[in-house]
């Protein structure tokens, strides 16, 4: 068996369990994956990093069995494999865990854990429940779970639906786990429960290759990164060797100092409130009342079921409130529909773009002046031609990188379709925005972007509220925090009080 003599910070033997041996993949013109060669040593946790496109996705792929490599080797364990289904690849010990879990969320924990796998049966031909329930707590309880197996998944919080998740590539036998964008939907408390979990797993001699864009999350659990640009494998360092600096620069290629400037708080507010709300609530929310003034950018932080989103869903009029005013540069509204907030000039950027932030059948052009589309109305006919310049320049403002205005977005990575809503928001006269996980699954370059065209809106003085799972996003682009605990807004933290540990803290309070 091969080992790793000087190349890994962590216990264990050093034996490698996966190695990619010039590793590539070609689609078309694109050569996806290009000459990669890493190896994964048992009891391990690796990072695999890099942008969108950067060749992970199509590596990870490779492994599970849905892309076959043009040239290159696959090792499991020192023998040569090659996968053709994710089921292959799991009866070979290599599991795999993705950002959105294929569940079942209606049938039971123990039914989602059995998903491929044979029941036990009686003689009459009935399954053995309470053999399967006392088999389901066992593995449960291997990734840290203590819940009750026979409970619906669709009860769980979401970081336990995760590790339910881990818990099946678990019972599949697998000494090799891949998770790949796991915390992308957790909230700041929820990703160290699964951290902690996921150590354990490190402790049995697991080895984890973890996939994430997002880096404080790197340096906090992994033992080595692999770094991918353009295909090409850049490097691969233990964690205790290299910077987050290093690391954001052989991620984009260059001397990444531009992408983070500091950030600038504001000196003073600048006049009256642009958005007052006061004592609104439902029967999830209770009482919330707060102040945006122009040019402020304003965090919302909560844990996973606090409410973030769904206070930003009643100030844009996509739910109803039970209770409260909401008034925006001095006058009452009431915001029956979406429509209302956008005429009033209150926008939003959706948690979750691929199911409600743009129409995939349109082409980008139309998903960027969808809202305002009536105004290139004229005498009855539609101005296509000015509509389509107009949206082609919103999105070279924001750096949308695409084909041509007329390619789908769905043709566009993570965060390119991101920036591409944003020019949405930047070609009307936006006075509130109201942005849920604004950064959410995009890459390190394609993040600074975006937070430059936030602050780039606050400038012009539009307000912004901000909800984020990211807690390093308040720090980099805050004025203040509302803390939301209990269904109300428990604390706030304003200017250089702003940090990480200070937020985490009024959470848990």
């Amino acid at each position: 068996m091969t080992t790793i003599a000087n190349d890994r910070p962590v216990g264990s033997s050093g034996e490698i369990v996966l190695s990619f041996r010039n590793v590539s993949k070609r689609f078309g013109a694109t050569l996806a994956v290009d000459n990669v060669s890493v190896d994964v040593v048992k009891g391990e946790i690796h990072a695999l990093v890099g942008e969108n496109g950067a060749g992970k996705s199509t590596l990870v792929r490779i492994l599970a069995g849905d892309h076959v490599p043009d040239q290159g080797v696959i090792e499991v364990n020192g023998r040569q494999v090659r996968f053709r289904h994710p089921d292959e690849a799991m009866t070979h010990g290599v599991g795999f865990v993705h950002q959105i879990p294929a569940f079942v969320p209606s049938l039971s924990v123990t039914e989602n854990l059995m998903l491929g796998l044979p029941f036990k049966f009686r003689r009459a031909g009935l399954i053995v429940w309470s053999s399967e329930h006392e088999s389901a707590r066992r593995t449960l309880a291997s990734v840290g779970l203590s819940i009750d197996p026979r409970k619906p998944l669709e009860l769980l919080r979401p970081h336990e639906r995760q590790l339910v998740a881990v818990a099946r590539a678990m019972k599949h036998g697998s000494r090799i786990i891949v998770l790949d964008e796991v915390s992308a939907s957790l909230s700041e408390p929820e990703v160290r429960m699964l951290f902690e979990k996921i150590k354990d797993l490190r402790e049995q001699d697991v080895a984890v290759i973890y996939v994430s864009h997002r880096l404080g999350e790197i340096f906090e659990i992994a033992d080595r990164v692999t770094i991918m640009r353009d295909g090409k494998r850049i490097a691969t360092h233990e964690m205790s060797s290299i910077s987050r600096r290093q690391v954001v620069n052989e991620i984009v290629g260059r001397n990444a100092e531009d992408l983070f400037r500091p950030k600038q708080r504001l000196s003073k507010r600048r006049g009256e409130a642009r958005l007052v709300v006061r004592n609104l609530g439902d029967e999830k929310l209770n009482d919330i009342s707060f102040e945006l003034y122009p040019g402020e950018i304003v965090g919302v932080s909560g844990l996973g079921a606090s409410g973030r989103s769904r206070l930003l869903r009643i100030l844009f009029g996509a739910q109803r409130a039970s209770r409260g005013d909401i008034r925006i540069d001095g006058e009452p509204c009431r915001f029956r529909h979406a429509s209302d907030a956008l005429a009033a000039g209150v926008a939003l950027v959706t948690e979750d773009r691929i199911a409600d932030g743009f129409v995939p059948t349109l082409p980008i052009w139309q998903n960027v002046t969808l809202p305002w589309s009536a105004s290139y109305r004229h005498r009855g006919f539609m101005q296509i031609k000015k509509e389509m310049r107009d949206a082609e320049r919103h999105c070279r403002t924001v750096g949308v990188r695409m084909p041509s205005i007329m390619a789908q977005m769905t043709q566009l990575s993570g965060g390119n379709q991101q920036k591409a809503i944003f020019a949405r928001w930047i070609s009307a006269s936006v006075r509130v925005l109201l942005l849920d996980e604004p950064t959410h699954g995009v890459d390190i370059h394609s993040k600074a972007q975006i937070y430059d065209i936030i602050r780039g809106l606050a400038r012009d003085g539009c307000a912004i509220l901000m909800a984020s799972s990211e807690l390093e996003e308040f720090e980099a682009l805050c004025d203040r925090v509302l803390i939301l605990r209990d269904a109300w807004i428990a604390d706030e933290i304003a200017g250089s009080e702003i940090n990480k540990d200070k937020i985490l803290h009024a959470l848990l309070a």
